[in-house]
């Protein structure tokens, strides 16, 4: 994110850098609260769904990796699309991103993949 580049990245970008940073990347995304905005369909077509969807459909990988010149692999992206919730903007209300409350964890099934290591431990 310090690179000079930055100015170019788009919001799926800058979710897949906090994601593989393993911070709360749904922090990144301010609600929408304008009603009339709302009223027009801005919800749906929020930089957070959009974003979600890039970063989970395979047309995107290429566009997406391009800016980590090869640190992030095909691979990494595939483990993290597996952390990801899949959102359908059109089955959740703006009501429910009140005061920035997520109806949703911004990762699942940490469980499942997390790999621990243990330092200094003898298995005898």
């Amino acid at each position: 994110m310090n690179s000079e580049r930055r100015h170019s990245l788009s919001p799926a970008h800058h979710l897949l850098y906090l994601a593989l940073c393993g911070k709360d990347w749904r922090k990144a995304f301010t609600c929408v609260t304008n009603q009339r905005k709302l009223e027009n369909g801005a919800f749906a077509g929020w930089a957070l769904f959009r974003s979600l969807e890039k970063l989970r459909g395979r047309w995107a990988e290429e566009e997406l990796l391009a800016p980590f010149d090869g640190l992030v692999t095909p691979e990494m992206l595939k483990t993290l699309r597996d952390l990801l919730p899949s959102l359908n903007a059109y089955a959740m209300r703006p009501e429910e991103f009140a005061l920035r409350n997520f109806p949703f964890d911004a990762y699942h099934n940490i469980e499942a993949t997390a790999i621990t290591t243990t330092k200094g431990s003898s298995h005898d």
